[in-house]
């Protein structure tokens, strides 16, 4: 069993799971969701009528609109049974609401969202990761941007959960991607309270606060793949998680060489409007194996494409400036804005199927830093 450090033991009081009580009905306090802590453990739904169980918990908002598979205690202690931690472990301490992200509450919305057993350690360094100060999820969560929380699995174990990260990664079709994703985001909104109206100011929102999870094609890559150049070895398994827009497409069939393909690139990802072009920040790019084979048909390698795009995904000052903060001079240079800070805020990944097609994803300027976690695997000897 780990211990928790100080600083989740100050939040002892601090519920932040809104599942305590959901078979009581309790009369509306006009808090619309907030609930109070009990001294009773978690309460599972043993309602046969999955369908009923769902929609109530739609009427409670506890969850994504979709409907849900009903968390029993059977289904979840198959998903304690893949943990290395203890049921009331906690991971970390999701705000706005300041919620204790427990391993049995992880467990209990990763079972609500679809998942398989097996990926409760990917959803447990991804409440980890998230919850490092330099993450700002509170900032992530409360702000009106549409930004969400893109994770990137890397390592033989993308594989083995068979994580989609050829053609489609980012769409449909793929348990893992699919379900993984949405466990976050279920986490964000029965742990955090991050709802849209409440903890979640989003003005619009975003289908990628529905899910966005993908599995880097590291075997079509030829380059390190994001872990390798983040310090692990390349038989790690890792987790990075990003606060990212949806991604826009780069749609380019006629560049031959890498340079005419990387000013498309360039151009696409230097807008006004984007966060990062009046606080510059990380800009994630998932290049397409095609894309990656033009560009490395020169010789050009990893840190020369990032070097490239830092110095040339520039705009007009005078646009940067609208956005809603002040620019700052310093990022200003003859009149104009780069939107990273430097050529390490570039994200560069490979992943995707057959197509001439690059993802551009803006972040969320300088207010958040992305986190790249290992994974540990290895299930619990209960025996």
């Amino acid at each position: 069993m780990t211990k928790n450090d100080d600083k989740l033991k100050v939040n002892a009081n601090s519920c932040g799971c809104l599942i305590d009580d959901l078979l009581a009905d309790k009369p509306d306090k006009g808090d619309d969701r907030l609930c109070s802590a009990r001294d009773s453990d978690m309460e599972f739904f043993v309602d046969p009528d999955a369908e009923k169980v769902s929609h109530d918990f739609y009427q409670r908002r506890l969850t994504d609109g979709l409907p849900i598979i009903p968390p029993t205690r059977e289904r979840v202690n198959r998903f304690l049974a893949f943990s290395v931690y203890e049921a009331e472990d906690v991971l970390g301490i999701l705000p706005p609401k300041m919620g204790q992200a427990t391993v049995e509450k992880i467990a209990i919305n990763a079972v609500m969202a679809g998942c398989l057993p097996q990926f409760q350690p990917v959803l447990e360094q991804v409440i980890k990761a998230i919850s490092q100060e330099k993450f700002n999820l509170a900032g992530v969560n409360a702000t009106t941007h549409p930004v969400s929380i893109c994770t990137i699995i890397n390592g033989p174990l993308a594989d083995e959960l068979g994580m989609n990260s050829a053609t489609g990664c980012l769409g449909p079709g793929n348990m893992a991607n699919a379900s993984i994703g949405r466990a976050i985001r279920l986490c964000l909104i029965n742990i955090a309270s991050a709802l849209p109206g409440i903890g979640d100011h989003a003005t619009h929102g975003s289908p990628a606060k529905y899910t966005y999870c993908f599995a880097e094609n590291e075997k079509q890559s030829p380059w390190d793949p994001l872990h390798v150049e983040r310090g692990y070895k390349e038989d790690d398994n890792t987790v990075t998680v990003l606060a990212a827009e949806a991604p826009h497409n780069v749609n380019d069939h006629r560049s031959q060489g890498a340079e005419d393909l990387l000013d498309t690139i360039c151009h696409t990802a230097a807008t006004a409007g984007c966060n990062n072009s009046h606080v510059p920040g990380e800009l994630l790019v998932i290049v397409s194996p095609e894309h990656a084979a033009t560009i490395d048909q020169e010789g050009w390698s990893k840190k020369d494409v990032q070097n490239y795009i830092h110095k040339n995904s520039r705009l007009p000052a005078v646009l940067g400036d609208r956005g809603g903060r002040k620019l700052d001079e310093k990022w200003i240079s003859q009149g104009e804005v780069y939107i990273t800070r430097s050529p390490r805020d570039v994200t560069l990944v490979v992943a995707g199927g057959p197509g001439r097609h690059t993802m551009i994803s803006h972040g969320f300027g300088s207010g958040s830093e992305s986190v790249t976690m290992t994974l540990n695997p290895e299930r619990r000897d209960k025996s």
